[in-house]
């Protein structure tokens, strides 16, 4: 067990960011619940129906959350969790928050997921450090060799905090210069990747060609069994290099078998049945999804310390899958797909609120 006074830092930080996340969550509900006109109109509904259902783990959710989760359906299932309850309370319980950036960071991953398929590794820069693609550390002046007479799309970006496609670079084979690529790593700094593009699945270029589009799945470690809570792809806009929603891309619910949901969203949160390119989501198939899922539930049984994960996948041109990167604060995929626990709900609130199973999994 760590120091009592070690412990004792590590709990005021715990505190100071679950505090913080809290704050920011339900500032940026109640600005969305202004653009929903105020929302579902919840009547009694919230004391018959939702009050009830959390009182038993000692909790009483913010009404304003239900009336966003229950306008899409114009109906109230207390099931869904309320992300300030999700980013403060419940993925922190699940998931050390004091390795998050150690097991997230992608310079790593070849370490840390050795058997699975990654992008093409070509140079990293991990603390400073410059190394190619095998861990040998080399200079500066080697990685722009490389990469400046590299014969494919390469590109470059940062290996930790780097959601929502944050300061990613794309260059092209013979259209870059060094300088270019020098003013790119040096505005970095430090904790980088250089890998080299993925050519996706003819099937998921059919859906937008610019943007590599991915699985982004969650899984949860409960119980010593790993569950598949939720599963979208996310498909760019027309000629953007990124597909997530706030770049105007859409997210589309898979089913089981690996067949896209009739409709996903965008990020005007309208749901619609194709994309601008005119492709209906429901003649999309994911090639090798089982194969991707068993990936998962294998890879998570080693990763105990994150019992929540959201895992980013491609499909490959060959039909293989690609493992991108891992984020131990995933969202909760609740907006597109429902309740995040589904029938776990209660088991797991249970668990979080009331026996605290794992209030030494963090010592």
């Amino acid at each position: 067990m760590r120091s009592n006074v070690r412990k004792m830092l590590d709990d005021f930080t715990f505190k100071v960011e679950s505090s913080y996340r809290k704050y920011s969550y339900s500032k940026q509900a109640k600005q969305r619940l202004k653009r929903m006109n105020g929302g579902y109109d919840l009547g009694k509904e919230y004391q018959e129906i939702v009050v009830p259902y959390w009182k038993q783990f000692g909790i009483k959710p913010k009404k304003f959350w239900y009336k966003i989760f229950a306008d899409r359906d114009q109906k109230v299932d207390p099931r869904y969790i309320p992300d300030d309850l999700w980013y403060g309370e419940i993925v922190p319980y699940y998931s050390n928050s004091q390795f998050r950036r150690l097991g997230e960071d992608k310079c790593l991953h070849d370490l840390n997921f050795p058997d699975l398929n990654r992008p093409k590794t070509i140079a990293k820069n991990i603390a400073c450090v410059y190394y190619d693609a095998d861990m040998n550390i080399i200079t500066k002046e080697d990685v722009l060799n490389v990469v400046a007479s590299y014969h494919d799309d390469f590109i470059i970006k940062p290996s930790i905090d780097s959601g929502e496609a944050r300061l990613i670079k794309f260059f092209e084979a013979g259209q870059c210069s060094r300088e270019e690529i020098l003013v790119t790593i040096d505005t970095l700094k430090a904790n980088y990747i250089i890998q080299e593009v993925v050519k996706q699945h003819a099937t998921l270029s059919r859906l937008n060609e610019t943007s590599l589009n991915t699985i982004r799945t969650i899984s949860f470690f409960f119980k010593n069994e790993i569950h598949i809570l939720s599963s979208v792809l996310r498909i760019g806009a027309e000629n953007s290099r990124v597909d997530n929603i706030g770049a105007g891309g859409y997210a589309v619910p898979i089913y089981r078998d690996g067949s896209l949901h009739e409709k996903g969203v965008n990020r005007k949160a309208e749901w619609v049945d194709n994309n601008s390119r005119g492709i209906y989501f429901k003649d999309i198939v994911i090639p090798k999804y089982d194969e991707l899922i068993e990936i998962i539930k294998r890879e998570h049984r080693k990763k105990s310390h994150f019992k929540i994960i959201g895992w980013d996948f491609a499909i490959d041109q060959d039909g293989d899958v690609v493992f991108i990167e891992f984020n131990s604060v995933p969202g909760p995929n609740q907006m597109t797909l429902g309740p995040t626990f589904g029938d776990l709900t209660e088991q797991v609130l249970q668990d979080v609120f009331v026996d605290k199973t794992l209030k030494y999994a963090q010592n």
